[in-house]
């Protein structure tokens, strides 16, 4: 109950700028890089949370009277170019932290740059679990959920709806090749093994990124005859998946296992379309009742005249994470940001959040249901929110992941 009314507190003061000054002293500059010119439907309503925030924080007085200040550059979808902007935003910028990325091996790249450089880094968006364990390090942060809370949560929503059904099958696999669906489907083969499925995987196709060959790749599903698809496709390469797979009829009479298909950008994207039955993990804006964010998603509705979409909340969270950090570290030095990060409680929407010391995951929360239309639209249906700290491996097994990694090192 305290921490409830501490959050409410918190957010009033946040969203009411008569109860504080305005920040005018010297802006603290945190770098932010990102796909600008490429992930569009996901970047803007990172970018509106990540504005959001910063207006919230900066009407209510700042840090200790100082303005935070977002510098932003575009990494086009390269890894390498994401690691020259971390050093220019470094170098010329002076930044003490960084937030987000886009592709998880974009991520890796600049978490690799933090941890040589010793500059901590909060990533906001990428769900490969290889940021936090196999390549995580000391200075590497994540805020997002991760491929094994996925999988974990749908395959338990499977194992519910369809039990013994699961067991035993022929599996096809369908993702996208670069490290977020290597890292979601390595953690797939996990769990199911896990959860004592016994799958036959009969054949995965991995087509690179926005290229995926439609015809040719439902066609080979289908030679394949799974009894389970794992879907791992995102953005315009999952809306064709399932334009062609309902035109040849691919998904009738087969379970389908989509992690992201229910995500709001992905549902806006599939409209009526949206397949009905998929599991998977979503937001459910719409529908979540809880009175501190229903506040919150009028805010930003009022605020952006869009609905609130889960890149919103990832973008609006970071700044929070990193201005928790930055009041109580009480400096601008990496080192106390970093040790600050381990530690601090951060207000959210939903709650406060930390991040666990072990790997630096936040217990964020997520849903997970199945896909369906209502009211015209795509949604989750028949969701219940998870949370973060109920989907992870043993500490053990993190450990020995961390220790593997340091050894090839």
């Amino acid at each position: 109950m305290k921490k409830y009314a501490a959050l409410v507190l918190g957010l009033v003061l946040m969203a009411s700028p008569a109860l504080a000054a305005p920040a005018t002293g010297t802006p603290i500059k945190i770098g932010d890089i990102n796909a600008y010119g490429k992930l569009s439907v996901f970047v803007q309503p990172y970018k509106n949370g990540i504005e959001m925030a910063v207006d919230e924080i900066n009407a209510a007085g700042g840090i200790n009277g100082h303005p935070l200040q977002i510098v932003s550059r575009d990494s086009k979808f390269d890894p390498a170019t994401s690691v020259t902007m971390a050093d220019d935003l470094l170098m010329r910028e002076k930044v003490s932290v960084i937030m987000n990325c886009d592709s998880s091996t974009a991520t890796l790249a600049v978490a690799s740059w933090a941890k040589r450089n010793k500059i901590p880094f909060v990533n906001t968006a990428s769900e490969a679990d290889s940021t936090i364990w196999e390549q995580g390090n000391d200075y590497s942060f994540r805020l997002s959920q991760g491929g094994y809370m996925w999988l974990s949560a749908v395959m338990n929503e499977a194992i519910k709806l369809y039990g013994d059904k699961l067991k035993g099958k022929r599996w096809a696999i369908v993702a996208p090749n670069f490290e977020f669906g290597q890292s979601l489907v390595k953690m797939a083969k996990m769990i199911t093994e896990e959860r004592g499925l016994n799958p036959t995987w009969v054949i995965e196709q991995w087509p690179a990124y926005d290229k995926l060959e439609t015809g040719a790749t439902v066609a080979a599903l289908e030679r394949s005859k799974p009894d389970i698809i794992l879907n791992i496709l995102i953005t315009n390469d999952l809306a064709k998946f399932v334009r062609e797979g309902n035109k040849r009829g691919l998904f009738k009479n087969r379970i389908i296992i989509a992690p992201q298909t229910a995500m709001p950008d992905h549902l806006d994207m599939l409209g009526k379309e949206t397949p009905a039955g998929w599991i998977s993990a979503g937001f459910p804006v719409d529908d979540i009742q809880d009175k501190v964010f229903a506040k919150f998603r009028k805010a930003y509705a009022d605020k952006y005249h869009t609905p609130l979409k889960s890149y919103s909340l990832s973008g609006y969270n970071g700044v929070q994470a990193i201005a928790a950090a930055l009041r109580k570290a009480g400096s601008e030095d990496p080192a106390k940001i970093r040790d600050a990060l381990e530690t601090v409680s951060f207000s959210t929407p939903f709650g406060e959040q930390q991040f666990r010391k072990i790997d630096h995951q936040a217990n964020v929360p997520f849903w997970v249901g199945v896909t369906g239309v209502k009211g015209g639209k795509g949604k989750l249906l028949d969701w219940t929110m998870e949370k973060a700290e109920d989907h992870s491996p043993p500490d053990a097994w993190i450990l020995e992941q961390r220790a593997k990694a340091a050894d090839t090192k």
